[in-house]
């Protein structure tokens, strides 16, 4: 039995991007969570540094986040954003209690 898989994934925008970001990332947080896969998705901006922002995701399994990873709306964000952020930091998570 799988169990569902988390993944906290820290974006920091660029000086100057991070409205343009925050755009982006709403657009994909609505797309991704119609994803039958997709059990959270949630976007939070830091409260003292703007530019930072910080993805709380929660998938079915890790066949599910692949297939999140191909899906076209994320592929477009990775593609059109990529050179308005610093990076992008993932921080997988399993559960234990």
């Amino acid at each position: 039995m799988s169990h569902p898989l988390t993944l906290i994934a820290t974006i920091t925008a660029l000086p100057g991007q991070s409205a343009a970001v925050t755009e982006g990332l709403r657009r994909l947080v609505t797309a991704s969570r119609a994803e039958p896969g997709c059990l959270q998705y949630d976007l939070h901006q830091h409260q003292a540094r703007p530019e930072q922002f910080v993805m709380i995701e929660q998938w079915r399994d890790a066949q599910a986040l692949n297939e999140h990873r191909n899906t076209s709306h994320f592929q477009h964000f990775t593609h059109a954003f990529g050179e308005r952020v610093t990076g992008i930091e993932l921080l997988p998570l399993q559960r234990i209690a």
